[in-house]
């Protein structure tokens, strides 16, 4: 009698079910933790412990990054400074690589996938290109030192008049 004409009921379809419920219930934590409000990821939102645990991880990610493709390619725009960490761009964009580069390499897929290059295609080389133009290195690069990048216009802030305005028009 195989797995699907048992009874449901009787001790071995019980049985069987619960074999089943325990194969798929690390990927439904798995899932629920990855998808969690905010997510792991999130810096503004975590907790000082956690977030120096994605400090680390972070921080390893850049060396392997830097030691396997940056210190490689031939053009040096792309390396990054040893400041990386004070540009909060680059370190969402890292963040960012990072993630993605775990999901692209994620062990407990067995299946063949094109993962792989996507993450090389699609994260990247792209991140890579938005690092080197937006994330404000490139004065950091060139020198000794950290180099606040341009400080630019005011930030952004909800004022009363934000409000006002708001309420008004929609």
């Amino acid at each position: 009698m195989s797995e699907d004409e048992l009874d449901p009921m009787s001790i071995e379809g019980l049985d069987a079910r619960l074999v089943n419920v325990e194969t798929i219930l690390p990927d439904l934590f798995d899932m629920y933790e990855l998808r969690a409000a905010g997510g792991p990821y999130y810096w503004a939102t975590l907790p000082h412990d956690q977030a120096v645990k994605l400090w680390e991880e972070l921080g390893k990610f850049v060396t392997w990054l830097d030691g396997r493709y940056l210190t490689n390619l031939s053009d040096p725009s792309y390396r990054l400074p040893a400041c990386w960490y004070r540009h909060p761009i680059a370190i969402e964009e890292l963040t960012g690589l990072m993630v993605a580069h775990r999901a692209a390499y994620d062990t407990r897929s067995a299946k063949a996938s094109s993962a792989l290059v996507d993450w090389h295609q699609r994260a990247l080389w792209p991140t890579l290109d938005s690092l080197k133009l937006r994330a404000g290195l490139a004065g950091c690069r060139d020198r000794d030192d950290h180099r606040e990048p341009h400080a630019g216009p005011v930030p952004f802030i909800v004022t009363n008049e934000y409000r006002q305005y708001v309420n008004m028009n929609v």
